[in-house]
Order: structure tokens, then C-alpha cells, then sequence
């Protein structure tokens, strides 16, 4: 998932200079020699995140939606499973991201394998492995079956 997409130019000795009037150098993002580009070429820069990251009980995140009703009604399911959790917004590239967080760590675990990894649970997969737009078929199959 891309979360900043900025553009600038290159110039000599790897200066990049963005859109947004900052300077940053080749050096600070990189141990091999800057490119040779045309002076004051057009770049574009891109910092991704992996998605998974949010699958992981980092922070004790253990999984994250762009569909709020998703997520809620995998909070509760966690609350009948007396899992203690909370919902969390961000906005990644001007969209709503809604993570569930797990409040007792001792909880992060038993929260994953119901979610998406025993055949007990849910056994949910991540937004991001459908296409962009389409909707959570796994979450909607278990949905439909409860």
C-alpha cells in the first residue's frame, strides 16, 4: 500500500528537491552512488507499507478494514469470545483505515487465530487480497453462514 506519492526533481550530486519545497539527498535514502539523470529531472517518490504489518498484534493491532461495518461486527464477535478490544481509525492516503486493537496482550494470539487463522474462527482474509473496490468475499461467505 502506497501511503505518500510525492513528486520533485533530481538535480546534481543527488539533491531531490519535492514538490512541497523540500530537500532531501540521495545519500540520506540510499548507500549506492546517485544516478546520472538530466539536471532538474522529473521524479517521483514513494514510501509503501505492507499491509500484513497490521495482521501481526503490532501494537496490538491484529487486523484492519477500510469497511467500518466489518470491522465492528469482528469486534463484537471477539467480545463474545470475552477478547477485550477496541477500534481504531487512521486515514491512509485520504481514506479511512479501521484497525482493531486488542487492550490485554496476553489477548493478541488467541485474537489472531479467531480472526483468520483456525478453523475454529472466522478464517477471514485481508481486504487487500481482493481487488481494489471489491468486497471482503471471505468476510461476506462467514457473514452469510452466521
Amino acid at each position: 500500500m502506497i501511503i505518500l506519492k510525492t513528486k520533485g526533481n533530481f538535480y546534481a550530486e543527488g539533491e531531490i528537491v519535492l514538490n512541497l519545497l523540500k530537500t532531501i539527498h540521495w545519500k540520506d535514502l540510499n548507500d549506492k552512488n546517485p544516478p546520472h539523470l538530466p539536471n532538474g529531472s522529473n521524479i517521483e517518490l514513494l514510501i509503501s507499507f505492507d499491509e500484513n504489518e497490521f495482521l501481526l498484534g503490532k501494537d496490538g493491532i491484529v487486523w484492519a478494514s477500510f469497511e467500518a461495518r466489518q470491522v465492528e461486527i469482528i469486534q463484537n464477535t471477539l467480545i463474545a469470545q470475552q477478547i477485550s478490544c477496541e477500534i481504531k481509525k487512521i486515514n491512509l492516503q485520504n481514506q479511512n483505515m479501521f484497525l482493531i486493537s486488542i487492550t490485554n496482550k496476553k489477548d493478541i494470539q488467541d485474537a489472531i487465530d479467531f480472526i483468520y487463522k483456525s478453523d475454529y474462527g472466522l478464517r477471514l482474509k485481508p481486504d487487500w487480497n481482493y481487488a481494489e473496490g471489491e468486497a471482503n468475499k471471505s468476510f461476506e461467505q462467514w457473514l452469510n453462514e452466521h
